[in-house]
């Protein structure tokens, strides 16, 4: 069996069946996962960092065989502890039981390899109450290179934050959303993320990007009238709007609430409609624009920045609302859904083994 030392010189390991190994020197219980690995560790860590398992799960010593029991076992089964300590079984696969405990002790922390397993590991720190530890697993997820969330993996980090009810996730996901899809039915077909998340979280999801862009088509709205786009200089533009915004970045402002264009800034396609503008010629005159042409590169970096502040500052309005989760999260890892050793049938094994050999049952073979 693997031991902490050989975990802890490796910087990086993989989730893997061959590794889901835990033996803590002193280990004063057993706990099982539900495809029956076996992890020993110290009761105390575990009493630590969760309330739930704490106060709920584990069996508190007076409940536990006496101390002749465990001796007699002991003597007739030979010097194995591991006869003697408690095990705990937990609905919890082996894999990420095994990423839990290296987040709780004093180990080279493991986070699993795919999304799918990660946001579970969240889910079960979350439901037991580990606060400490779930604060552990979420910076050692910021750490990873490429982003946990990302264009990749955005929607089905969302389906799975909605579902075990990780609202810190669901957020961070749904703004990285923003970006990708204008969020039609269409289009959300065509690149199957449909298939991804069951209707209810999708229609939140669909909620959210509408509320996001109603909220910031009003805030830049206001960002025109209050004058933002001064940051550019004063504008001699052939073609300005009523307010006296040049018309090329008026039609750009626009687009960034609207439902033809995902949610966000992207200074390429800025600076094109930049180009595309000084390009064309006065149809008066056949004159190119000449104030748009010389305009300094860092006013257009100053009005840049004052933009995307704007667009930073409008999105964070909108919160991501959640599908009614709680009690269905809760029945997947609830404290008497725990099943622990049956102190009944352990003292009933040890009674037979003790007893005279007359009183045996036969061993079949």
């Amino acid at each position: 069996m693997s031991t902490i030392s050989s975990m802890t010189s490796r910087s990086a390991t993989v989730i893997c069946v061959e590794n889901l190994h835990f033996d803590y020197p002193d280990a004063d219980i057993i706990l099982r996962s539900r495809d029956s690995h076996e992890f020993h560790v110290l009761k105390v860590y575990i009493l630590h960092n969760s309330p739930i398992l704490g106060e709920e799960v584990l069996i508190p010593p007076n409940s536990l065989p006496s101390t002749s029991v465990i001796l007699a076992e002991s003597e007739v089964d030979g010097p194995t502890s591991a006869d003697t300590l408690q095990t705990v079984e937990l609905p919890i696969d082996g894999a990420i039981l095994f990423s839990l405990l290296s987040y709780i002790f004093p180990v080279t922390p493991i986070l699993p390899s795919t999304p799918e397993e990660i946001m579970e590991l969240l889910s079960v720190a979350q439901m037991y109450k580990m606060d400490i530890v779930l604060t552990h697993i979420r910076s050692h997820i910021a750490e990873q290179n490429p982003s946990f969330i990302r264009k990749e993996t955005a929607y089905i980090v969302y389906s799975l934050a909605q579902k075990y009810g990780l609202r810190t996730e669901a957020l961070q996901a749904a703004r990285c959303t923003l970006s990708l899809f204008t969020f039609t039915i269409r289009e959300l077909l065509s690149e199957g993320k449909l298939a991804i998340m069951p209707g209810a979280a999708l229609h939140e999801l669909w909620k959210y990007h509408q509320n996001v862009r109603s909220n910031l088509a009003s805030d830049l709205k206001e960002f025109r009238t209050s004058q933002g786009y001064v940051k550019l200089g004063d504008s001699n533009c052939i073609s300005l709007t009523d307010s006296g915004i040049p018309r090329w970045l008026d039609a750009y402002i626009s687009t960034l609430g609207s439902t033809q264009a995902p949610v966000s800034l992207d200074f390429i396609a800025f600076y094109m409609k930049l180009t595309e503008h000084i390009q064309c010629k006065n149809p008066e005159t056949d004159d190119k624009c000449s104030s748009c042409t010389n305009i300094p590169s860092d006013k257009i970096h100053a009005f840049w920045d004052t933009l995307t502040a704007a667009v930073d500052n409008s999105i964070p309005k909108v919160r991501a609302q959640f599908t009614d989760v709680a009690d269905r999260v809760h029945n997947l890892y609830r404290p008497n859904q725990i099943l622990r050793s049956s102190l009944w049938e352990r003292e009933q094994r040890l009674l037979v083994k003790t007893a005279h050999p007359a009183t045996r049952r036969p061993t079949l073979r």
